[in-house]
């Protein structure tokens, strides 16, 4: 699967995206002392390409001391059990996010795709078969649960901060010193509700997919909690960094009003960024 090239956004923060199109997903690395972590990694099938574009950075066979996720999705944690043991790394994720880790579906945690798609073909499969899948999706070797205090172990300046609504126990990382927020999907600056957005990845602050999503008023309530703290930067799980109007389209976008298209700045020898 495709990486780009590794950026840093902002201070010690590097973003790389994993697959291209409708598939793309941020992950990035984050330093902290000498030593870095990663929030989220990418597809299963981006596991090798992310392993060596990290070691590229921090050196062959060195990894992050941690990899901490903000929701378990396949886009976002399907790397997540193969670079853990490989680096022999602990995969954090917050507490009501744990009945997750086991790759199973589970009715109550489920979303509408889910229920229209991945349920059914699931079933529909043979007993090993179905078994097979759930044992490929399992982390529960290497996940542990984050702290109830808000604090990212071996992160000392960040916090978590608890956006429940696309899942149970989705979390944003957040930086108060610089305002850095990593958004996971609580917020994504590409709308994967719109044609435009899926087919075109134009720039547009947006919650997150229908589609996709455990709890939509929830993550309405996530958007308004992100607003409050007034963040610079927004980093999210798809498309790509905003750091213009962040706090009014925040609070647009919880309100259920439609923020201003987000402008592009062209980079040299880059893809666009929102600004």
């Amino acid at each position: 699967m495709r990486i780009s090239e590794p950026r840093e956004i902002a201070s010690g923060v590097i973003l790389m995206t994993t697959g291209s199109g409708p598939m793309a997903s941020n992950l990035y690395l984050v330093r902290s002392g000498p030593a870095w972590v990663m929030v989220d990694c990418g597809w299963a099938g981006s596991a090798e390409p992310v392993r060596a574009a990290v070691e590229k950075i921090l050196g062959s066979g060195h990894g992050p001391a941690a990899i901490f996720l903000t929701h378990i999705h396949p886009d976002h944690s399907g790397a997540a059990g193969t670079l853990a043991r490989l680096w022999d790394i602990p995969v954090f994720v917050h507490q009501a996010e744990l009945p997750m880790a086991a790759g199973r579906y589970i009715p109550e945690f489920s979303m509408p795709l889910d229920r229209w798609f991945i349920a059914p073909l699931l079933w529909s499969l043979r007993a090993r078969a179905r078994r097979r899948i759930e044992a490929a999706g399992d982390i529960t070797d290497v996940v542990q649960s984050l702290p109830l205090d808000a604090k990212v172990p071996g992160l000392p300046g960040w916090a978590a901060v608890p956006t429940p609504g696309h899942t149970a126990g989705h979390v944003a990382y957040w930086r108060p010193g610089d305002g850095v927020m990593i958004t996971g999907d609580a917020v994504v600056t590409v709308n994967l509700n719109s044609i435009g957005g899926i087919l075109f990845g134009v720039p547009d602050l947006s919650g997150p997919p229908r589609y996709t999503t455990w709890n939509w008023k929830l993550s309405k309530d996530s958007a308004a909690r992100l607003a409050e703290l007034r963040p610079r930067l927004l980093a999210p799980g798809h498309g790509p960094p905003l750091a213009m109007g962040v706090v009014p389209r925040l609070r647009a976008l919880a309100a259920g009003e439609r923020a201003q298209r987000l402008p592009l700045r062209r980079r040299i020898g880059g893809a666009p960024e929102a600004v």
